[in-house]
């Protein structure tokens, strides 16, 4: 065997055995991103059974405090993504889901609830969503109450006008725009606004 024919076949070996460590690493980031989803459910169903907080992982710093569904736009009937919105608002828990801005534990009722995600995984549901699209809301009370989205509006970062408290019910989702963006860290969002049906 010639010294080139050997050097071809390990390149060939390197590069194959390259190609299957990377689809591995992304097979194991997929296994387990939907596995911390299938835990992130049962804390909720725990919740839902004794109103008290569960976490979805013994070294967690969250636990579901709500489970929010957009409903499909041309039947209110049928369930189009759930989500478990999680509480504390920080960038490892947003990896995980959407979550409580403002409100802290399972309490979330009335005023306005503040619930962020990220554009690429959770939230990219919301891209080129329009006023009148219906969403679900469900706390630990067990109580689901229907909001209707009223508006879409595209801000700068130091807009915090969506941060305020309101003294009426209201659903504010925050999410990075725009959507698809090549680079991160973009200083605008997407601010939808839902009223109680």
């Amino acid at each position: 065997m010639s010294g080139l024919r050997v050097g071809r076949i390990a390149l060939c070996s390197s590069v194959i055995l390259t190609g299957l460590l990377l689809l591995g690493g992304g097979s194991y980031m997929q296994a387990k991103a939907y596995f911390a989803q299938y835990l992130i459910q049962q804390a909720w169903r725990q919740t839902l059974e004794d109103k008290q907080p569960h976490k979805p992982w013994s070294w967690a710093d969250t636990y579901p405090v709500a489970k929010l569904t957009l409903m499909t736009e041309d039947d209110l009937g049928n369930e189009d993504r759930t989500f478990y919105v999680l509480s504390g608002a920080s960038g490892r828990n947003l990896a995980f889901g959407p979550t409580m801005v403002q409100g802290r534990g399972l309490q979330t009722e009335g005023g306005n609830r503040i619930i962020a995600g990220h554009n690429d995984t959770h939230f990219s549901v919301l891209n080129g969503i329009k006023a009148g699209r219906v969403l679900k809301f469900q706390d630990a009370d067990k109580h689901t109450s229907l909001y209707r989205v009223s508006s879409t509006q595209i801000v700068h970062e130091s807009d915090t006008r969506a941060l305020m408290p309101s003294y009426y019910d209201q659903l504010t989702l925050i999410t990075c725009y725009p959507f698809n963006a090549l680079q991160t860290g973009s200083p605008y969002r997407l601010i939808v606004r839902a009223l109680p049906v």
